[in-house]
C-alpha cells in the first residue's frame, strides 16, 4: 500500500465526516471542517449520544470562514458565515454561530479578531446535472 493510499484509507475511516477535522462546540453540537490555506468550510451537527458510546449526528448548519482582503475601515480579521437549517433539532442561529466561533478560536483554526454572522437557511429545491445518482 502506498503512502497516498494509506492516507486516503485513514481519511475515509473518519466517516461520517469524510476526513474532516471534528470538534465539539457545545454539549449537543459538534463541528467538522476542511481547512485550506485560504478558507475553512464545514458543517455543524446536532449530536444525540447513546448509552453504548455511539451517537446520531444530524447536520443542522454549514459554515465558511476566510480572511477578507483589503476591506476599508476594517482590521485584518477572520469572517465566519454560519447558515443554520430550519430544522426541529436546530437551536437558534445566534447560539450556533457564537458556539461555532468560540470552537474555531479554541481549536486555533481561526484567531481573533473574528466576525461571525448567522443566517437561517432552508433548502427549497435542487436539480442534478449529469449522472449524480447511482441506483445500482
Amino acid at each position: 500500500m502506498s503512502v497516498n493510499e494509506s492516507v486516503v484509507e485513514a481519511l475515509v475511516s473518519l466517516e461520517p465526516f469524510g476526513g474532516m477535522m471534528r470538534f465539539s462546540i457545545a454539549p449537543t453540537l459538534d463541528a467538522a471542517c476542511l481547512i485550506s490555506s485560504e478558507f475553512v468550510s464545514g458543517e455543524v451537527y446536532h449530536v444525540q449520544r447513546n448509552s453504548a458510546g455511539g451517537a446520531n449526528f444530524t447536520p443542522i448548519a454549514r459554515f465558511f470562514a476566510w480572511r477578507p482582503v483589503h476591506v476599508e475601515n476594517f482590521h485584518p480579521h477572520w469572517r465566519v458565515d454560519c447558515f443554520v437549517r430550519v430544522h426541529e433539532l436546530s437551536p437558534h442561529p445566534m447560539l450556533v454561530g457564537k458556539a461555532l466561533a468560540e470552537g474555531l478560536l479554541k481549536e486555533s483554526i481561526c484567531t481573533e479578531p473574528l466576525w461571525v454572522s448567522w443566517h437561517r437557511s432552508e433548502e427549497i429545491g435542487g436539480a442534478n446535472f449529469g449522472e449524480v445518482f447511482d441506483f445500482d
